[in-house]
């Protein structure tokens, strides 16, 4: 459990407050003024080897307590300030050996003063930090702007923290520096004691070491976060196939285990420009997700090198010999140091590259994109162990495009031959309707030309009936007339004229022989009708489109439903004036036929008396318009949009094909240009309306 220090007063006074002025000393109990100086020095010394033993025994508490250097190094540095009465104690800390940076890690603010906390501070252009980690002995200083060889930006950042006097010693383990730690005062000017820089020099060695351990703790840790990123990302690929939840899964945990400003893929896509297709980024920096631009110095040449598997990194960018374009690419995006590694897949496996942070080559494949670390706020020096997890996750990376790159053509096969299954399918329903359609033209077509058939032979028996009514009735006159005469020619014939008319009643059968002419020229005429009728419904006079009257169509469509108009049934034609309309005769009438044939079984199935509508009209200029309604039981919403397709019918088996309104669909909507609806509520009847252009 963490030792937490409670915050309170310094625990450990100046020393020098609690003895007498030298000035003031005096002999006390027979003791010599030097004797009484050696005893008080004494007492001083041991007392501040107590304070050093107190407060070493506090930093090893902390130390004992945590690994987290960042607990470790604040402690220290309070307990320092506290101790030593400073403005600002700050603990420097070295990233790695090969660094020549030092970041600020620990920091204690005795009063409102600059924060130097995450500050990085190059050693090269700083003499005084040159002159402490090259020197075994603490270093203090009075006066710190009068230290020579300070640069301007040194000085700035002085005046800017406020140090007027600095006491720093390095941090030292096994002879290597990992640290600084810094005694800033910032309201005066400060002489450092000679027990002041021992103190310092003392809680250094014992912060070398807490330093060493957390730098091997945090190592350990890193890489057992790669190695639980590294797990997670292959668990990940082998539990899903979403590309997009695996790359941004991976470019998070990346940027978090790197502690980098921003982690991007970036895909190509043609002539070597592509898109940022997934990031993660920390405040302020901007996103760059999508097109971020071209790089216009990015050659094939360099793509081919990353092809082989190159991985670059860039310390610095505008010290790394890189040329003026890219440069100010990479400066537009904000980006002061950058780790790229390329993503290539369909690639061999079978041995595993150096990387030492320049070129290395891999057995080539296709470069699929580049799986880049930014680093925006400064340079950085990346590690080794940093690009080797870069690359295995880029590996990683590969797989799971490959596999969701396959998974995808499975798909789209799939996909396709569901497609193609669907079309297979929609075709055999065309066809099989097509068939039933042919059936039922060929039905039309030969009731067509049945009834033309028997019209004509009718029609030719009754030309001889109607053409020799008139001679009968004139035969009958003149028989008529030839008796009479011989009654007024022969008066022995009279006689003979009067018995037979009394046997065989000639006088009725004169009488009645005239209106039995007259009925029979009213069958006749009857039959002829008929006959027009049946030729006007089958209309095999009219196979192409011509001009005919519609109400005709009605009119002889009824009349070949004459067998299913019963008493109980009611027919209101209200007719309005209608242009001839150019069309196909007998598919119109086939329309006509088949709605009211429908709305002739929907009254009857009610099994009480109805009435059916006829109306026409015009609705518009070019536009007529025929109504059937029916006072049937209607037809349910749910299936009334499925009433037009083929094969549907809520008739019992054997009472209808389905194909009816899907016939009268096609006569309406694709052959003339029309159109069709249904209008119906359930217990109220059904309406179907056919709108016809005047010209197809």
């Amino acid at each position: 459990m963490s030792l937490k220090i409670q915050e309170h007063e310094n625990p450990w006074p100046t020393l020098t407050s609690r003895l007498p002025e030298p000035g003031n000393w005096r002999e006390e109990e027979g003791l010599l003024l030097p004797e009484i100086d050696a005893q008080k020095a004494l007492i001083v010394q041991m007392q501040q080897q107590v304070q050093l033993s107190n407060l070493l025994n506090q930093i090893n508490n902390e130390i004992r307590s945590t690994l987290d250097i960042e607990q470790i190094l604040t402690s220290a540095c309070r307990l320092l300030g506290q101790a030593l009465e400073c403005s600002r104690v700050s603990i420097l800390v070295k990233e790695s050996n090969r660094e020549k940076t030092l970041v600020t890690r620990g920091e204690y603010n005795a009063g409102d003063y600059p924060i130097q906390l995450g500050m990085k501070v190059p050693v090269t252009d700083n003499p005084h930090l040159t002159a402490v980690v090259s020197g075994q002995e603490s270093l203090a200083l009075t006066k710190f702007l009068d230290f020579p060889g300070l640069n301007e930006q040194t000085r700035q950042i002085a005046e800017a923290l406020e140090i007027k006097s600095m006491l720093a010693v390095a941090t030292r383990y096994q002879g290597e520096v990992n640290g600084i730690i810094g005694l800033h005062q910032c309201d005066r000017e400060r002489e450092w004691t000679h027990w002041e820089q021992q103190l310092l020099e003392g809680v250094a060695s014992q912060l070398a070491i807490a330093i060493n351990q957390a730098k091997l703790y945090s190592k350990t840790r890193r890489q057992a976060e790669k190695e639980s990123l590294l797990r997670l990302i292959g668990n990940q690929i082998r539990s899903t196939l979403d590309l997009g939840t695996i790359l941004q899964t991976a470019v998070r945990e990346v940027r978090q285990l790197l502690q980098c400003d921003r982690v991007i893929m970036y895909q190509f896509e043609d002539n070597w420009v592509g898109k940022v297709v997934v990031e993660d980024m920390t405040v302020p920096w901007p996103s760059i997700l999508g097109n971020m631009g071209a790089d216009k110095c990015f050659r094939g040449d360099y793509a081919d090198l990353y092809q082989q598997g190159r991985v670059k990194a860039i310390n610095d960018i505008f010290n790394a010999g890189l040329e003026p374009c890219h440069v100010d690419f990479l400066d537009s995006l904000q980006v002061k140091a950058n780790l790229i590694v390329p993503i290539v897949t369909s690639r061999s496996e079978e041995n595993s590259p150096e990387i030492d942070g320049s070129c290395n080559f891999k057995f080539p494949g296709r470069l699929w994109g580049l799986l880049i670390a930014h680093e925006c706020h400064d340079t950085r020096n990346w590690e080794l162990q940093e690009t080797e997890l870069l690359s295995q996750l880029a590996d990683q990376m590969a797989i799971a495009i490959q596999q969701a790159e396959l998974y995808s053509k499975v798909r789209e096969a799939a996909v396709k031959s569901q497609a193609q299954t669907q079309q297979l399918q929609a075709a055999m329903q065309e066809l099989r309707s097509t068939q039933q359609q042919l059936i039922q033209s060929e039905k039309m077509s030969g009731l067509g030309q049945m009834v033309a058939g028997i019209a004509h032979e009718i029609n030719n028996a009754n030309n001889f009936i109607h053409a020799n009514l008139f001679h009968a009735q004139e035969y009958f006159k003149v028989l008529d007339e030839a008796l009479e005469l011989c009654g007024n020619a022969c008066p022995e014939a009279a006689a003979a004229l009067v018995r037979i008319n009394e046997e065989l009643e000639l006088d009725y059968i004169r009488e009645d022989f005239s209106k039995l002419l007259n009925s029979m020229r009213e069958g006749s005429s009857r039959i002829r009708s008929i006959v027009t009728t049946l030729r006007s419904f089958s209309r095999l006079d009219h196979a192409e489109f011509k001009a005919v009257d519609l109400h005709e169509g009605l009119e002889s469509s009824l009349l070949m439903l004459q067998n299913k108009l019963k008493t109980n049934i009611k027919i209101d034609k209200q007719y309005g004036s209608l242009p001839r309309i150019k069309c196909h005769a007998g598919q119109i009438n086939q329309v006509f036929y088949n709605l009211l044939d429908n709305a002739l079984d929907a009254i009857d199935s009610t099994s009480k008396p109805g009435e059916l509508t006829i109306r026409s009209w015009q609705s518009e200029p070019d536009w007529v318009t025929i109504s059937v309604r029916d006072t049937g039981n209607g037809i349910p919403a749910e299936i009334q949009d499925k009433i037009f397709d083929p094969f549907f019918t809520t008739k019992p088996v054997g009472k209808g094909t389905g194909l009816g309104l899907s016939v009268c669909y096609q006569v309406i909507v694709q052959a003339h240009g029309g159109r069709i609806r249904c209008v119906s509520q359930v217990g109220e009847g059904t309406e179907f309306i056919v709108e016809l252009p005047l010209k197809n």
